[in-house]
């Protein structure tokens, strides 16, 4: 991605200079960018990604010093990182120099944010969004990093019903007085259930990630944000600085709501490298199955097989074997009772976690991946 940074260094500089030459424009100042983190013990370590480049390009508009300045917000915490290419006292104009001078301070931002963690219990999506747009001045750029699994009022996802049924209903119901105002200001989420891999909270299925997106998203417009919108996939699987307390958010609401998504546990479910299903399932599979029954016309349930990787291994090497796990998973809830009608497809779903970090295998990573992952519609 840094390969696009000369480019768009030499463009910014070349209006500059022609601004100068001709002595008749005038040049506005770019407007602020702050990156928020909610920083929790469930959230993945932040990290750059796909915003390098919104930060590569807020730091080849600078024409002053400080232009460049980057606000990084955690629930406790305020910082800044200054991105401006400098030479001396003056802003670097000659396109390689000022590159080489945004990746050095691109390399102090990744620093700083791989550092950044909160002591603040629960994990408040709403408030470090308030921080940091009380730090945003208007036409201003807000970017929120953070898994999205919020846990502090207005948004306490641990109390909020039938969330992933009805995302829309719960941003209505969210009292407007209860969120910041974001007039004139834009927001980017990113991150948004991909939670930190090591933590208790579970890792989000389809059904919870476009839940979690309509719900930030919505509750944007409500703020009256100039622009919202979403950054794809996840930060990274580092675990994170913080220790704090977050109480894991529950995304099996099948049983209650005919929707959402649950892991049966391969470990218990079946026989070592078998897909021959053990009686032990029916504790988890039978209550499921007796809610489908119940479910309204149309609803479907869909199982997903996840297998580890030996040292040695490529991604794929377990196809058939997790694609024959998930369907065991389907047919036993067919056995248990669930309309034939409820029941949906079974494919492969490969790694869920990378266990083998660095090449290194890792059974703690390994044992989340042996799984079957099932998702009501």
């Amino acid at each position: 991605m840094r390969k696009m940074i000369t480019a768009t260094v030499t463009a910014v500089l070349a209006m500059i200079g022609a601004g100068a030459l001709t002595g008749c424009q005038s040049v506005s100042r770019p407007p602020a960018l702050t990156i928020a983190v909610t920083a929790t013990s469930i959230d993945p370590v932040p990290a750059l990604g796909p915003i390098t480049q919104m930060a590569t390009d807020h730091a080849a508009a600078a024409l002053l010093p400080e232009d460049g300045k980057v606000t990084v917000v955690t629930p406790d915490q305020l910082q800044t990182v200054d991105l401006t290419p400098m030479r001396g006292k003056d802003v670097e104009s000659v396109p390689t120099k000022a590159n080489k001078a945004i990746n050095t301070n691109l390399d102090s931002l990744t620093t700083l944010l791989g550092k950044t963690g909160t002591a603040k219990d629960g994990l408040d999506v709403i408030g470090v969004l308030d921080r940091a747009l009380e730090q945003t001045p208007a036409g201003g750029h807000v970017i929120l990093e953070s898994s999205g699994f919020s846990t502090v009022p207005p948004v306490d996802l641990n109390q909020a019903g039938d969330w992933m049924a009805k995302p829309e209903a719960f941003v209505t119901a969210v009292n407007p007085a209860d969120l910041p105002h974001a007039e004139g200001k834009h927001i980017t989420f990113y991150g948004l259930g991909y939670p930190n891999p090591a933590s208790d909270q579970e890792q989000a299925g389809p059904a919870a990630r476009t839940a979690l997106t309509t719900i930030m998203l919505g509750l944007c417009a409500k703020m009256h944000a100039a622009s919202c919108d979403t950054l794809p996939g996840s930060p990274g699987q580092t675990p994170a600085v913080s220790t704090n307390k977050v109480t894991p958010v529950s995304l099996d609401q099948i049983t209650t709501h005919c929707v959402g998504q649950t892991s049966i546990d391969a470990n218990v479910a079946f026989t070592e490298n078998s897909y021959e299903i053990l009686p032990a399932a029916d504790n988890t599979l039978s209550p499921i199955a007796q809610a489908l029954a119940r479910c309204p016309a149309g609803s479907t349930i869909d199982a997903v097989g996840h297998s580890a990787l030996l040292p040695g291994e490529t991604p794929g090497a377990h196809t058939r074997f997790e694609q024959d796990r998930a369907q065991a998973v389907l047919n036993r809830l067919t056995a248990l009772g669930a309309p034939a009608g409820t029941i949906g497809t079974a494919t492969p779903g490969g790694q869920i976690l990378n266990n083998l970090p660095e090449g290194t295998y890792n059974e703690a990573l390994a044992t989340k991946n042996r799984t079957v992952t099932l998702t009501m519609h």
